[in-house]
């Protein structure tokens, strides 16, 4: 009689498990289909490169004229949330940032791509986040900060 009883439990708590785990929404992975920098600066920035340290995948633009942008597209990538390293030139200094953290999209919509977005500010700050275009929206095209 002991082993009915655990079974029935065992048995009772196994399909309560897996209904519960059948409710679960399934993740889709967000994917990157471009690059824009965003120079938020008073003057140009040189030199902007982004360096994804896992893949070591390399996104760069030589010269963006103060509040405008640079924007690049290339073959939709998954994105996989490694650490990146950005690097530019303004008023004559050379800045780094490593381990820069990417903001992701509050409510991601499945299956439509993102376009990186990284703001360079003044004396060396930088923002970067991945947006989601509207399905018609080309993504490469200048996008302002929030």
């Amino acid at each position: 009689m002991r082993k009915i009883r655990y079974r029935i439990c065992f048995y009772s708590l196994s399909g309560l498990f897996l209904f519960a785990c059948a409710g679960l929404p399934k993740t889709n992975p967000l994917t990157v289909a471009g690059l824009t920098f965003h120079n938020a600066t008073s003057g140009p920035i040189k030199n902007a490169r982004l360096t994804a340290s896992k893949t070591h995948g390399l996104v760069a633009c030589g010269f963006i004229l103060p509040h405008n942008d640079c924007s690049t597209t290339f073959p939709l990538k998954q994105y996989q949330g490694n650490s990146i390293t950005v690097s530019w030139q303004h008023a004559g200094q050379t800045w780094t940032s490593e381990g820069v953290d990417v903001q992701l999209p509050e409510y991601p919509i499945p299956n439509r791509p993102t376009t990186a977005v990284v703001t360079l500010g003044e004396n060396g700050s930088i923002n970067a986040r991945l947006i989601q275009l509207p399905a018609d929206t080309p993504s490469s095209i200048s996008l302002q900060p929030k």
